[in-house]
């Protein structure tokens, strides 16, 4: 189902007619907020439970009709448990980055498709402990990389559009983490690259955001 929708994006990218309906000097303000729960059960017996957010407020500048250049933040929180033997697995995340975003609109319909490209820099911790000292394991990484992803937005009002997209469709990073592991602890170090395509996650890579245009 994705990979039709993300034809139909890329298809009406293409095909679509251009008007500068977002002007040059307008202000882009906005965020995605992003969120899961899961629960798990056995024999009606709560086995695990898993809940996570994110967030990202967005500022931006049209620096021609229809282009934004703009920088983003984020945060995002994650807690999975499982009562049955006290295991429990915690996460954060922060990243900051700068993108450009160019929107394409589907004639007097309200509808923009758009595709956007970013660098950026993230700080992801995880840890994961057990009923015992020796359940410990704790990563801590910093990664820079770039990433692409389009989508579609609607002209609410004048000023506010709603939208969603595939976010981080393609991405390509290098990362270094540090991990310690045990009682006593081991260490260990790992740098490396990675590139990934969220369409081949199991989970939605879906977003829900919002954006205001202030200015011309």
């Amino acid at each position: 189902m994705r990979k039709i929708i993300l034809a139909v994006v890329v298809v009406s990218f293409v095909v679509s007619s251009v008007h500068g309906q977002i002007k040059k000097g307008s202000i882009f303000l906005g965020g995605d907020i992003s969120g899961s729960t899961l629960k798990t059960k056995s024999d009606d017996i709560l086995t695990s439970k898993q809940n996570g957010i994110n967030i990202s407020p967005v500022f931006g500048k049209a620096i021609k009709d229809n282009l934004i250049l703009g920088v983003n933040a984020g945060f995002g929180i994650s807690k999975t448990d499982n009562p049955v033997n006290d295991w429990r697995y915690n996460s954060d995340s922060y990243n900051a980055g700068v993108f450009v975003r160019k929107y394409k609109n589907l004639a007097a319909s309200g509808f923009y498709i758009f595709l956007q490209g970013g660098l950026g820099l993230g700080y992801y911790h995880q840890k994961q402990e057990g009923p015992s000292p020796s359940n410990l394991d704790e990563t801590k990484r910093i990664s820079v990389g770039i990433n692409a992803y389009p989508g579609i937005s609607y002209a609410v009002g004048k000023r506010l559009h709603l939208e969603t997209g595939f976010n981080n469709l393609l991405s390509l990073n290098y990362f270094t983490d540090k991990r310690e592991m045990g009682s006593p602890v081991t260490k260990y170090k790992t740098n490396g690259f990675s590139i990934s395509s969220s369409l081949n996650n199991t989970t939605s890579s879906l977003y829900l955001g919002f954006r205001l245009l202030i200015g011309k």
